[in-house]
């Protein structure tokens, strides 16, 4: 499994691609670009992967984009390494350790396992503080701890939502320790949520913009402040396009799949747990019914991301919940199947063998299809071309004056934050191209405008309605004609086209009356 894995993730690297992720990761190499700029991280609030990248990439010799794409690959076998080991130590016995072996090395949190981005890093490096955790508390020896310490700290300062997620299960274990019935195991003085507090207020409480991203969410939560939520958004889709149930089933098994078969077996099978405790007098220990707590307390968190406008979206909180998920199904299924009873003397204890066999296979083929983004989920590819790396940069040397640039499926700004840093300043104010391009309401583009503006439009734009929403084209806020009007219109020229790239200068004619 982790040869397929691997297979996986270096796909785009496989594919050639020059880079992978076109929105976010682009910015961070943008940070990096800072670093060697000003030989300082500045204001950069999660500086350590990009000075990851930088100190690679002068030991290696590699491009800055390359390494972006084979990071996470790294990062990902961190995480699969980490998970086995943290596996044994939530599994109370080798059968069950082998049951849970399957689920957790599979690639179940999508995009994490790909995109160049700090928190991804950080969501990946979990089971590894989690794992050097437990060993604490069984092993308390200073080496052991010296390396928690040291690999906890490296966590909290990758992401500082990743920081006050790990100091949320620190802080659930120490809770579950104080439960009736719950069998406490190798506790050690050793404060994890403690170091996690102090760290995210040391060294966090430095940065004005954290500390505005917080203040929003506390008065979104308790205050007057009120935006639209993710879910405002589908459910508006859904009532303007009136979508046929085989696409509404298409979209959720594609985009919530593997939390959906995660949460509802993993909480499934805590529950039966908890429910044989209570009747039989069997006890949980803390491992276990900490595990469980990460999937209700991160998975009920994540519908608050989904219902609220909480600026982060809600797979984040939700990554959390799928570790947790993925851990408990393995060594619950193995303690449901004792309780039941031997195979020869129990039906439903002889069907938790298929069960399992099948819910591997139906993880395998969700996390796969769910690895990288696709129209199956309403999405398209993250791939940046080549072709589109060398349309920014033509931009970037011969763009005349402050002009808007509109823009439909590719930001202009992200590629040069990636050549030039985030620090420089933009000859753009980026603005997304109207629908249709005005052309309802306006014989020419230039008509709409009193100065002239330029227009950058990707391959991938111009056929993204069409290979996304192909049963859906009176939605399409673009259609091929659209397009072929623009490439004819007598305001619109165009100055660049390299076949994957084209970029236009709209003459704005509003004021001539035109």
């Amino acid at each position: 499994m982790l040869a397929i894995d691997a297979l996986l993730l270096l796909m785009p690297l496989i594919r050639g691609y020059v880079m992978y992720g076109d929105a976010d990761p682009l910015t961070h190499l943008g940070y990096v670009q800072d670093i060697v700029n000003t030989g300082t991280t500045g204001a950069n609030i999660y500086p350590l992967a990009h000075l990851l990248v930088l100190a690679t990439a002068d030991a290696t010799g590699l491009e800055a984009m390359t390494l972006a794409m084979l990071t996470p690959v790294i990062f990902s076998a961190v995480y699969f390494g980490g998970m086995v080991y943290l596996l044994f130590q939530v599994a109370d016995s080798r059968r069950g350790f082998l049951l849970g072996l399957p689920f957790v090395l599979l690639p179940i949190l999508g995009y994490s396992h790909s995109l160049f981005r700090p928190f991804d890093f950080s969501i990946l490096l979990i089971p590894v503080v989690l794992y050097l955790f437990f060993k604490s508390q069984r092993h308390p020896t200073p080496a052991i701890r010296a390396v928690l310490v040291l690999t906890l700290l490296s966590i909290l300062l990758y992401h500082p939502l990743t920081a006050v997620f790990v100091t949320a299960i620190f802080m659930l274990y120490y809770i579950v320790q104080y439960l009736p019935r719950i069998q406490t195991i190798y506790q050690s003085p050793t404060s994890a949520f403690g170091l996690s507090l102090a760290v995210i207020m040391s060294w966090y409480s430095n940065f004005p913009g954290v500390i505005l991203r917080f203040d929003t969410i506390y008065r979104v939560l308790f205050g007057s402040d009120s935006s639209d939520a993710p879910v405002q958004a589908y459910a508006q889709t859904a009532q303007e396009a009136t979508p046929s149930l085989i696409d509404i089933v298409q979209f959720v098994t594609f985009r919530f799949g593997t939390e959906m078969v995660l949460f509802g077996l993993g909480g499934g099978l805590f529950g039966v747990a908890l429910l044989f405790g209570l009747k039989k007098g069997d006890v949980l220990d803390t491992r276990t019914t900490m595990m469980g707590a990460v999937v209700g307390v991160f998975g009920t968190s994540g519908l608050l991301f989904l219902l609220l406008d909480l600026i982060v979206t809600q797979e984040r909180p939700w990554q959390v919940a799928k570790i947790g998920a993925v851990l408990l199904l393995g060594p619950l299924f193995h303690i449901i199947r004792i309780r039941l009873g031997q195979p020869s003397r129990s039906l439903l204890a002889r069907s938790t063998k298929p069960a399992i066999t099948l819910t591997v296979l139906v993880l395998i083929v969700l996390s796969t299809l769910t690895l990288f983004p696709s129209p199956l989920s309403g999405m398209t590819n993250d791939q940046v071309t080549a072709m589109e790396v060398e349309g920014s940069e033509w931009l970037t040397e011969h763009e005349t004056g402050n002009r808007e640039l509109y823009h439909f499926d590719i930001e202009y700004r992200r590629f040069h934050h990636a050549e030039h840093g985030v620090s420089e300043e933009l000859s753009f104010w980026e603005v997304f191209l109207p629908p249709h391009f005005n052309y309802t309401t306006s014989q020419y583009f230039g008509q709409n405008y009193g100065s002239d503006k330029y227009v950058m439009i990707n391959r991938k734009g111009r056929i993204f309605y069409q290979e996304t929403y192909p049963d859906y084209p009176q939605r399409w806020k673009y259609t091929s004609q659209d397009f072929q009007r623009f490439n004819r219109d007598r305001t619109v020229d165009r100055s660049y086209d390299n076949g994957d790239i084209r970029i236009y200068l709209a003459n704005g004619t509003k004021m001539e009356g035109t």
